[in-house]
């Protein structure tokens, strides 16, 4: 008989998933219920949902699966006899198997409990029993197991011995995994420091995207972890691709990828994922070169990963999203700071950092044409004789003697057109040289060497969207403004170009509403003197001058020979 009554004699107890046991039912058989203390579920977030449904209920001596208790529907569905007595018998526990099925068999809300400030979820007066509380978390950082816990109630005997449920196993504490996603870049082969953001045609970016898988076990029947990314003028190394989970090198059989030249997409077997039974975490790193179509100035490409990933183990469907972003931006000389480098707010004309014009020894204008500038404020900057086929080239040195070299190893040079202006396209913000080549015909070559200073600064706006349904949040860094300075020999500096942003993200997507808040412009212009040398270009040059002095020299010689003669 007392052997009987140890067997009916029930204690419940909580136990987060992942736990091996749940604590065994006090030894007396409860003749009725009574609450003195309610629930407590603690570690969770300002904003969390906690949902609690309760799974076994106290049903009378005679009644019930097991000794009593019974299992509320639907969760009887997988609580049989056999189950009841492993879990209400000392040592008895609940798998994470065990604890997934009775999660995916939740309906409805429960009794939800929405949590404050102290992370608490509370439960009052709860009825006898076991209760399952499936968290909803307030954002999308935070993954949580189901939590499993004991009504606290007391056994009351018809002798009058109170026998209380111990203090403990009415609290717990949630288990989560703690999910972050962020994708990183860095130029192998950039001229200035901030190799994140600024880069120029042909250079490779090494990315790094960092995530956490949850700790799904087998709580999750089908969990689903999907990495997507989409690259924007760039071209993917597909080959580069390399997967790390626990800084490990994953075996290729335990996620699918497909990858073509603008992205790749990586999606986690559903049966490895159940493996992970704590939270690990995952690398992806690949390369990727700058394509030819970023040449515009100040081109803005932004490159998105997004991550879909199972967090309610009450549904196979329902799959949360996060996401993050890099942004990469190439510059160029002579055009507007938006792109396309003109400017049509008054008389259609282009804005302009480089110019080319043609003096006398005097230094006035050889010709009466003018050409104009306009920037954002209506200003408008203007110069005069325009000086068409002068050829510029960059360079890496002060002297002027090592020239930069795009990816192809071909010498980056520009050549004025007929209303002065040259451009340099897809260059990375840093520091280069520029030096003129050769002058059109009849000018004199400009043998000074010019640093130029393209600086850029970024700032980290908060970016709001909505995605398949869901509101994302993330962070990035988008160019807050970029200045072309010129200095010359001497050290004068003249600032050709600053541009101030107002790019604020948009409440809906991802776009960023580019305007410019300041515009500072003054076109450097590069003077060619004619008159005082005639190059070799397009004119008679000096040989003739070499020539006719030879032929003098020639003929005083035969005159003083035929003086000697005339002597003799």
């Amino acid at each position: 008989m007392k052997t009987m009554k140890k067997l009916i004699a029930l204690t419940l107890a909580f136990v987060m998933v992942m736990a091996l046991a749940i604590p065994g039912m006090a030894e007396d058989t409860p003749a009725k219920t009574a609450y003195d203390n309610p629930l407590t579920i603690t570690g969770l977030a300002k904003g969390d949902k906690a949902h609690f449904y309760q799974v076994i209920a106290w049903g009378g001596e005679s009644s019930g699966q097991y000794a009593g208790w019974k299992a509320v529907a639907p969760f009887d569905d997988v609580l049989s006899d056999g189950v009841m007595k492993t879990l209400l018998s000392s040592g008895g526990g609940i798998t994470s198997e065990l604890a997934g099925q009775l999660a995916k068999l939740a309906t409805g809300n429960g009794t939800t409990f929405t949590v404050g400030s102290d992370g608490k979820a509370v439960l009052n007066n709860p009825a006898a029993g076991m209760w399952m509380a499936l968290i909803t978390p307030a954002d999308a950082d935070t993954v949580y197991n189901p939590v499993f816990i004991s009504g606290d109630y007391q056994n009351v005997q018809s002798g009058g011995t109170v026998y209380a449920l111990s203090d403990g196993y009415k609290d717990a504490v949630a288990k989560k995994s703690t999910l972050t996603l962020v994708k990183s870049a860095g130029d192998r082969t950039t001229v200035d420091s901030d190799a994140q953001h600024t880069v120029a045609i042909g250079d490779i970016m090494d990315f790094t995207v960092s995530t956490t898988i949850p700790g799904y076990g087998d709580i999750y029947q089908n969990p689903v972890f999907k990495l997507t990314d989409v690259l924007n003028g760039l071209v993917l190394s597909s080959g580069s691709i390399q997967v790390k989970v626990g800084g490990a090198v994953l075996s290729a059989g335990n996620y699918e990828q497909t990858a073509s030249d603008g992205g790749y997409t990586i999606n986690f077997d559903s049966d490895y994922l159940k493996t992970i039974k704590t939270p690990t975490s995952v690398t992806v790193t690949y390369a990727a070169t700058v394509k030819s179509d970023a040449a515009n100035a100040i081109n803005q490409k932004d490159n998105e990963v997004t991550l879909e990933y199972s967090h309610n183990p009450n549904s196979d469907g329902d799959h949360a999203i996060k996401k993050d972003t890099t942004q990469h931006y190439t510059f160029t000389l002579d055009a507007s700071g938006l792109g396309g480098g003109s400017n049509s707010q008054q008389y259609g004309t282009k804005t302009s950092e480089l110019v080319k014009v043609g003096v006398d020894a005097n230094g006035k204008p050889i010709t009466e044409t003018k050409e104009y500038s306009t920037i954002s404020d209506g200003t408008i900057e203007s110069w005069g004789g325009p000086l068409q086929g002068a050829v510029f080239g960059l360079f890496t040195n002060s002297a002027g003697t090592i020239p930069y070299q795009d990816k192809a190893g071909k010498n980056v040079t520009a050549t004025t057109g007929s209303d002065g202006r040259m451009t340099f396209a897809g260059l990375d913000a840093g520091t280069y040289y520029l030096k003129e080549i050769s002058a059109p015909a009849g000018f004199v070559t400009n043998s000074e060497v010019y640093k130029v200073d393209i600086v850029a600064k970024t700032k980290s706006v908060k970016v709001t969207e909505t995605i398949d349904g869901q509101e994302v949040t993330y962070d990035t860094d988008i160019l807050e403004s970029y200045s072309v300075t010129i200095t010359d020999s001497k050290g004068n500096k003249t600032e050709a170009a600053k541009y101030v942003f107002k790019n604020e993200a948009t409440a809906t997507n991802n776009d960023i509403d580019w305007t410019v808040a300041e515009c500072v412009e003054h076109p450097f212009q590069f003077e060619n003197v004619r008159g005082t040398e005639l190059p070799s270009t397009g004119g008679i040059g000096t040989k003739i001058f070499y020539a006719m002095g030879a032929v003098l020299v020639i003929g005083a010689g035969i005159m003083l020979v035929s003086k000697k003669r005339v002597g003799e």
